[in-house]
């Protein structure tokens, strides 16, 4: 099933690189100035269909994947669970360290602030942990 909708989907991702194809070369045949709305319309609507194919396909084969392989599951179950857990931590953490007067100059609020430093330590301890597993893997590499 999984190598069948492979197929399905690389399939249709030539037809509309084809499609798309076809647009460009319309759109260079009219000209920069000249470019009909009815070709544009085409073109994102392409556009629009691609990007919805990826969504559904970013969606369905790890879902596949978690259905042939429930073990696995287990394991990407409990690395999101400790990614959510790890962002309501750093959320926690965060804090505003603007005065209001600074809020308003630049235009945010004091939750945007909070989001903002939450993310900023999310990824600040997504990148030590992945400068760790690198480290670790090198050194048990050593060892082996």
């Amino acid at each position: 099933m999984d190598n069948i909708l492979k197929k399905a989907f690389f399939g249709i991702a030539i037809i509309l690189i084809l499609i798309a194809t076809a647009y460009q070369i319309a759109v260079l045949y009219q000209g920069a100035d000249s470019v009909s709305e009815s070709v544009l319309n085409g073109y994102f609507l392409t556009a629009y269909i691609a990007f919805g194919m990826s969504v559904v396909i970013a969606i369905l084969f790890p879902v596949l994947q978690i259905i042939s392989n429930p073990k696995g599951a287990v394991k990407t179950l409990v690395i999101v669970a400790v990614a959510v857990v790890l962002w309501f931590v750093a959320k926690g953490i965060a804090t505003n360290t603007f005065s209001p007067e600074e809020l308003e100059l630049k235009k945010i609020t004091a939750e945007t602030s909070v989001m903002v430093g939450a993310g900023l330590i999310y990824t600040y301890v997504v990148f030590g942990l992945a400068i760790l597993s690198i480290l670790y893997a090198s050194i048990s590499n050593i060892f082996k």
